[in-house]
């Protein structure tokens, strides 16, 4: 790439990067701590929704704020924030619609519907009130995220609070379970494999030896046959005529 057009570039990602992160995070769906403090990884997600900014990486970030414009940015090498910044405030008495909208992972959502949503720590639960929004905010999270209607109203009712920070991110600590909606949830049986008996442990230092059938030139000794040898064939014969010549002997004696 030309030097005059790499340097273009790199100064229209300053650009964003100081609007995104000092002027209106919440445009991008995005909500700074109460330090101004954004995960560079969530930042890099907002950026690739859009089609402009498809191509900006967690290093270009890094670099714009260590290499670039470190007086406009800085960062911890996770976190990354503008020096200046404007006071992002929360209207915590803006009025909530009846629905708002969550895009929530999939696979989080059948405890979600038992056990409800909390934020993380140190975060907060973003909610829209357009669906298709929240489920683009969502899909940053899962590609396959799920659609989560919230009943605010009912909510408020529990004892949630909402506030509205921008235009469109209503945010709020924690949702009750029954203030939920989405779609059912499947109930799978899983299916226990059969158990297999494990072969009993050697001994520390005990060499493990085939089976006697396994050795070549080696055969199995029939303990019946070894403690009954006259059932063994030939045997027989013998005995008879060991009985013939003790009664030849008796006669002679006689």
């Amino acid at each position: 790439m030309p030097a005059r057009r790499q340097e273009h570039k790199e100064t229209a990602l300053l650009k964003m990067l100081a609007y995104v992160l000092g002027v209106a995070p919440h445009e991008f769906g995005l909500v700074p701590d109460l330090g101004g403090w954004v995960a560079i990884k969530d930042l890099v997600k907002a950026l690739n929704d859009e089609p402009d900014w498809r191509f900006v990486r967690e290093s270009m970030v890094l670099e714009a704020a260590t290499r670039l414009a470190p007086e406009v940015l800085e960062s911890d090498g996770r976190l990354v924030r503008a020096r200046e910044r404007r006071p992002l405030e929360r209207d915590y008495a803006a009025d909530p619609p009846g629905h708002l909208y969550y895009g929530a992972r999939r696979r989080a959502w059948p405890v979600m519907r038992e056990q409800g949503l909390a934020a993380p720590q140190g975060g907060v639960l973003v909610l829209l009130n357009d669906a298709q929004q929240a489920l683009k905010l969502g899909r940053r999270r899962d590609h396959e995220a799920l659609l989560i209607t919230v009943q605010a109203r009912k909510a408020l009712d529990k004892g949630v609070l909402f506030s509205l920070l921008g235009e469109r991110l209503w945010l709020c600590d924690w949702l009750p379970a029954d203030c939920l909606l989405g779609p059912p949830v499947p109930e799978e049986q899983a299916q226990k494999k059969p158990h297999k008996p494990q072969p009993a442990a050697t001994g520390p230092g005990s060499p493990s030896l085939p089976s006697p059938e396994a050795m070549p030139g080696s055969f199995l000794l029939n303990t019946e046959d070894s403690q009954k040898p006259y059932k063994r064939k030939g045997i027989k014969k013998d005995i008879e005529w060991k009985k013939e010549r003790r009664k030849d002997q008796r006669r002679g004696e006689r």
